[in-house]
């Protein structure tokens, strides 16, 4: 491990929690001051973090003459992977169906779609010119996230361990930089980066966990923004008659 890893490790396990957790409070903070909250420049800027970061790591990976292939960016082939679909489809079909459901429960009761969503709303786009931004972000997250959380931590924690506590490790540190949803949420991101990780160890390509991975949350901006839709549109005539 070279002190170019210690850094990074150290900016996903410890920097990223923290400024993610201060900023969540910053615009929950601004959002119940009563600002509209800007989901545009919040999702533009979340989009250019990752892609900056992502930048700077793939600079000093191939700096250090490393192979991409370590960090799973390999032609999918084998068993593994055609087992690998077969799941993505059926969870992404389980996802689609539980999200439909939620929106069922949720849509014409505010009360249940406050707890259901929280404090994330203040995230999670509320009409149609955000939801696309938000696919956006979702893209960018699948790439960006995958191979940084599952390509490379996987890879340096697997000199040091074996494959699959190192799955569980780096999932955790997943989960940690998605702490500022609350301890429960962090779990649930933490399990999901569990499941992610599998897939790709049994695939043995980071492809499929990248598209799972973008796949789940525009499904999921997509299901809020449903959910949305009905008090946005309500108390903004102007947005309803433009969508």
């Amino acid at each position: 491990m070279s002190l170019v890893d210690i850094i990074f490790v150290l900016l996903l396990a410890v920097v990223q929690p923290v400024h993610g957790a201060l900023t969540f409070r910053r615009y929950v903070a601004q959002a119940e001051a009563g600002q509209p909250p800007q989901r545009i420049r919040i999702y533009r800027q979340t989009q250019l973090s990752l892609w900056v970061a992502f930048a700077v790591f793939l600079a000093s990976w191939l700096m250090m003459e490393r192979s991409l292939d370590d960090l799973g960016l390999v032609q999918p082939t084998g068993v593994g992977f055609g087992i690998g679909v077969g799941i993505v489809i059926a969870l992404t079909l389980i996802l689609a169906a539980s999200l439909r459901s939620a929106r069922k429960t949720y849509a014409s009761d505010e009360q249940k779609k406050s707890q259901c969503l929280g404090d994330l709303a203040v995230f999670m786009p509320s009409n149609d010119r955000e939801l696309r931004n938000f696919y956006a972000v979702s893209v960018t997250a699948g790439i960006v996230e995958e191979i940084l959380y599952r390509g490379y931590l996987l890879w340096l924690f697997g000199l040091f361990m074996p494959v699959w506590v190192a799955a569980v490790v780096s999932s955790a540190v997943f989960g940690l930089g998605h702490s500022y949803q609350g301890l429960n949420g962090g779990i649930r991101t933490g399990l999901v980066g569990l499941a992610l990780a599998l897939l790709y160890v049994g695939s043995g390509s980071i492809w499929l966990p990248i598209i799972a991975h973008a796949i789940f949350d525009i499904l999921q901006g997509a299901t809020v923004r449903e959910l949305l839709r009905e008090s946005h549109d309500r108390s903004d005539p102007v947005e309803a008659s433009i969508q």
